[in-house]
């Protein structure tokens, strides 16, 4: 069998704006003061590695020769709120359709 071998000139660069989920410190807490936690908005930038109709996994750091890469990070698409391409000019276009606005269905 032949495996995939990757290549950087096929790889998508992307800024991954999306809500990441709250835990708290393990420690006890009065309950109401775990009522206020609140999801925290992050950044990532990456080549897009793989992507599912669940999630992206992106990588920081690429080794085109070793087949290596760093710096994963798997996304659920329902916490993507924005996501562009980019290149080395800056952005290309915004690729926000194809993703579900991560705030549906969150209520404070």
């Amino acid at each position: 069998m032949i495996e995939k071998r990757y290549k950087l000139s096929d790889l998508k660069l992307v800024r991954v704006d999306w809500l990441d989920a709250m835990s708290d410190d393990n420690t006890w807490q009065e309950l109401e003061e775990l009522t206020k936690q609140v999801l925290r908005p992050v950044s990532c930038v990456g080549w897009i590695l793989t992507e599912t109709k669940d999630n992206i996994i992106l990588i920081s750091s690429f080794d085109e020769e070793s087949q290596c890469g760093g710096g994963g990070c798997t996304i659920p698409k329902s916490c993507i709120l924005n996501c562009v391409q980019l290149n080395e000019g800056g952005y290309v276009h915004s690729l926000n359709p194809q993703y579900r606005k991560a705030t549906d269905g969150i209520h404070n």
